[in-house]
C-alpha cells in the first residue's frame, strides 16, 4: 500500500482521502492493516459477503493499483 501511495501521490499520503475496495479476505480486514490505510490517507471500504460480482471488482480495483503503481523487482 505505501508502494502504491507513494508512487501515485508522491507523498507519504494521499493528498485526499482515497477509498480502497477490497473483498473481505483476512489480509484486507485485519485491524493492523485497516489502521495502515487510514494512516496513508486511504479509506477501507469493503465489498459485501458473498458477492462473486463484487468480489471481482474489488481484485480487478488490487490488479490495478499493483500494475500501474508498483513495481515488482526481477
Amino acid at each position: 500500500m505505501l508502494e502504491a501511495v507513494e508512487a501515485r501521490f508522491g507523498a507519504l499520503r494521499a493528498v485526499s482521502p482515497v477509498e480502497m475496495l477490497s473483498d473481505n479476505g483476512s489480509a484486507y480486514t485485519a485491524r493492523d492493516t485497516r489502521t495502515f490505510a487510514r494512516q496513508l490517507g486511504l479509506k477501507p471500504c469493503f465489498t459485501p459477503v458473498r458477492s462473486p460480482q463484487s468480489n471481482g471488482i474489488s481484485e480487478a480495483s488490487i490488479h490495478t493499483l499493483k500494475r500501474d503503481y508498483v513495481r515488482v523487482s526481477p
